[in-house]
């Protein structure tokens, strides 16, 4: 996967630092807290600047600087610079991403220390908000569940709590030996993330399995589902030290669930899920699938377990999955959506377990209670009802466009050739079942 150069600048004044929240449309880290900074273009010289303080430095990465906050704040580096505004421009640190992301930035910090406190003119399009705290004030922010931020943030954080004069802390990119372990990310307070290699729909290429409950709640696997043996192994030894009560399914596609029964064989744990996945399963699977496993069924308005002491409920979220459960706190802080969008492309919808009408009514339901975090099952998490409104209305646009081409006399097979012609051909095929499932809608509807 290529990797993206990019700069972000820590600007510190008297103990505290200028971080930003990104805005929630935006394809990379929707909603994140981080710094002002962006990637580096190939159109940023390579020559060493001129300014002091960023004459050492590489050139090109100083330019992206220059760029970046004159960009995003509409902030003068070399000319704050020259008038005495800033005392000191450092390397602070660099976080490469890990091969498990979407998208993989190296990202290099600069420290640009200041004599006083500037006023910043935001960027509205990148930047919904822009605030000076303290590094602690940003941890505890964090630590209460009300900022999505990436592991690397937070260690500097902490490196900065520790020493606010500190800088050059170095390399501060996850470590992990995927050959050994499966990845476990904590992007959401309180809710980890396991991308676990899987049989999935491609492109992706994994699905997210999340570890969920407080100390002295249950704690619950969400939809673990390693693409073989060896990942499975992978999935065990990263859980070795853990001590889980439960898997929970969210619905019954092989993605979500496969080598799942084994590993609560191996954990001595019951597996909970809807009673429409229950009968899916077995039907495609055998009726020994889950022996000799206790199963528990749930359903919508169940407590699973518990988060920054409220309870994490069960919400029926049909539409991909005639059975798909979701799980949210009570605040509806977050809302994990399984298969009801991902952050990247758009989900199947074909029957028999998949209903357009009733996906729409979902993301309908969902969007009206405005959830503060969506958490796809493939993706990353995302701040606001953003990606479930664009797909909504996508599919809103979709729809129209079929029910023309319908009136014109067009057959499903040549609308995909009309409608998807930016797609790979072999996955028309998935393309056609939803062009079938949206017929069916617009039939039981009367619309053709």
């Amino acid at each position: 996967m290529k990797i993206i150069d990019s700069v972000a600048a820590v600007f510190c004044y008297a103990g505290q630092i200028f971080a930003v929240r990104r805005q929630s449309h935006l394809e990379a880290f929707p909603g994140y807290d981080s710094f002002p900074g962006g990637k580096i273009d190939r159109e940023d010289s390579s020559l060493q600047h001129s300014a002091p303080f960023l004459c050492d430095g590489d050139g090109q990465a100083m330019h992206a600087l220059v760029r970046e906050v004159e960009e995003e704040l509409a902030y003068d580096l070399p000319a704050e610079i020259a008038s005495g505004q800033v005392v000191s421009v450092k390397y602070l640190a660099t976080a490469l991403a890990p091969a498990t992301a979407p998208v993989r930035f190296r990202l290099k910090f600069y420290r640009i220390d200041l004599k006083s406190q500037p006023l910043f003119h935001l960027d509205c399009g990148e930047i919904a908000a822009g605030f000076w705290t303290t590094p602690r004030q940003l941890l505890n922010h964090f630590d209460r569940g009300d900022a999505l931020m990436v592991p690397p943030l937070c260690w500097m954080l902490e490196k900065l709590q520790q020493n606010p004069q500190g800088d050059n802390f170095g390399d501060l990119s996850p470590q992990f030996d995927e050959s050994l372990f499966v990845p476990r990310i904590e992007l959401l307070s309180g809710v980890q993330m396991l991308p676990i290699p899987s049989n999935t729909f491609p492109p992706e290429k994994r699905t997210n399995a999340f570890l969920l409950g407080d100390e002295g709640s249950p704690r619950v696997l969400v939809d673990p589902s390693p693409e073989s043996r060896e990942v499975l192994m992978k999935l065990r030894r990263t859980l070795r030290h853990d001590q889980l009560d439960a898997l929970f399914l969210t619905h019954h596609h092989p993605d979500h669930h496969e080598f799942s029964p084994e590993l609560a064989r191996d954990l001595n744990v019951p597996i909970w899920m809807s009673e429409d996945t229950r009968q899916r399963i077995t039907q495609q699977q055998g009726l020994d699938y889950f022996s000799p496993l206790q199963i528990q069924i749930k359903q919508a308005g169940d407590r699973l377990t518990d988060w920054k002491g409220e309870s994490v409920r069960v919400h029926a979220t049909p539409g991909h999955d005639a059975g798909q459960l979701a799980l949210a706190p009570e605040s509806l802080r977050w809302f994990l959506v399984g298969d009801l969008i991902q952050s990247i492309g758009t989900v199947v919808i074909s029957a028999p377990e998949g209903d357009m009408a009733a996906y729409f009514q979902t993301l309908e339901k969902i969007i009206d209670l405005a959830p503060e975090v969506i958490i796809p099952s493939h993706g990353m998490p995302m701040r606001s009802t953003f990606r479930l409104q664009s797909t909504l209305q996508h599919r809103r646009d979709r729809e129209k466009s079929i029910q023309k081409l319908f009136a014109e006399g067009k057959t499903p097979n040549e609308m995909v050739d009309i409608i998807y012609q930016e797609i790979d051909q072999h996955l028309y095929p998935f393309a056609l079942k939803s062009i079938e499932s949206h017929l069916v809608k617009l039939r039981q509807e009367g619309q053709i």
